[in-house]
């Protein structure tokens, strides 16, 4: 591989191996070649370490049949709702701590992921029955198009069909943000979704959207829902989680010929 700079970090007992190249080992993990960012696994630099070690003590607990993935959105989930940042916490110890594990990271984008996910070995020996996915929007905030997002996403999707066949995949549409409906972002997140719900089969990938779920009747966000008119607040991971109960419901039991899945 030709690389450019690898950096070596000891974390506790692990050897933390950052590497920026200009080639991936596509092969060694079953990737087809890209030259988009957003295929490419890689990490926020030397600083992004902490999460190694949180993860892999993670992977030492029992293993639940429901996994998290995902950016901040997913992350403050486990947040408490007198928290600085605020989160929903309170629905997760109703409604998830039993079955799921959360696997988010405040920040992440889609390439970050697929590095957690390939040279992190976040998911080694964790392979999951079930697998939530709700990322992107980092990416489209950062400039990325719903295009170049949307193949981020896929490549995950097709590294994680590769690594755990018998995982079964929930990919959430992007949430929307800001306040007003005619913010461009409203509409990339729009062109992002529509491409994303190509690669549910409903037999190994499901798709949900339940973004209208957050809007008011005339397509604007509050921050009662969410507080700064991007990460949900702790009454909007209630209605997250009434909002996607029913295809959970129908993903869980392999249910893909449920009418929810027609919404």
């Amino acid at each position: 591989m030709n690389v450019k700079k690898i950096f070596f970090m000891t974390v506790g007992t692990f050897i933390v191996t950052f590497v920026v190249g200009e080639d991936w080992k596509w092969t060694e993990y079953g990737l087809l070649e890209s030259n988009l960012k957003t295929c490419i696994p890689d990490t926020r630099g030397k600083n992004d370490y902490w999460w190694f070690p949180y993860f892999h003590n993670k992977l030492k607990q029992p293993r639940k049949d429901l996994l998290f993935i995902g950016d901040s959105i997913t992350d403050l989930w486990t947040n408490s709702p007198d928290h600085k940042y605020p989160g929903g916490l309170e629905t997760w110890n109703a409604k998830y701590r039993d079955i799921g594990t959360n696997f988010g990271i405040t920040g992440d984008k889609t390439q970050t992921v697929l590095w957690r996910l390939t040279e992190g070995k976040s998911l080694e020996n964790y392979y999951p029955k079930h697998i939530i996915i709700l990322i992107g929007i980092n990416n489209l905030i950062q400039k990325d198009t719903p295009e170049d997002t949307f193949a981020g996403i896929k490549t995950i999707v097709e590294y994680l069909r590769k690594v755990c066949p018998e995982s079964k995949i929930m990919l959430l549409g992007i949430f929307p943000c800001s306040e007003k409906p005619n913010n461009p972002i409203r509409e990339k997140i729009k062109n992002t979704n529509e491409m994303i719900k190509t690669l549910a089969d409903y037999k190994n990938v499901y798709y949900a959207d339940i973004g209208e779920t957050f809007l008011e009747k005339d397509g604007t966000i509050t921050k009662v829902v969410m507080r700064d008119l991007l990460h949900l607040s702790p009454k909007g991971y209630a209605m997250w989680a009434n909002a996607m109960e029913p295809y959970l419901k129908a993903f869980l039991s392999g249910n893909g010929q449920s009418e929810i899945w027609e919404k």
